[in-house]
């Protein structure tokens, strides 16, 4: 799996592709959480490239999503993760475990970005 990292203005890109798998959760875990300690909560991940997910990949989403909408700044002005580029064999995946619902999910990462 390899991640990438962007920081803008307000919110942070996080580009991921390859395998999201129990035994590289772990560095996205990091990543999410390391933009977190920089006081920053508005995210936004790119997975066009992303080619599985798994149990643990997806966990790692779930709980980087409550941790950043767990941060306001006022009752309008919360953090979030939202998605961007999602692959129609992941987006199954999302349909299947009830995720869909969960994420704001953008074809195009510029309107993604533009949503905060």
């Amino acid at each position: 799996m390899d991640i990438t990292h962007k920081a803008y203005n307000r919110v942070d890109v996080i580009t991921v592709s390859g395998r999201l798998a129990a035994e590289t959760k772990d560095a996205l875990n990091d990543k999410i959480n390391q933009i977190f300690e920089e006081n920053r909560h508005l995210i936004v991940l790119d997975l066009e490239n992303l080619e599985y997910i798994s149990s643990p990949g997806l966990r790692v989403l779930i709980e980087a999503r409550k941790k950043a909408r767990e941060w306001k700044l006022s009752e309008l002005d919360r953090g979030d993760v939202r998605i961007a580029n999602l692959p129609q064999r992941i987006r199954e995946v999302f349909d299947l475990t009830g995720f869909t619902p969960l994420f704001q999910i953008y074809d195009d990462l510029v309107e993604a970005v533009g949503s905060f």
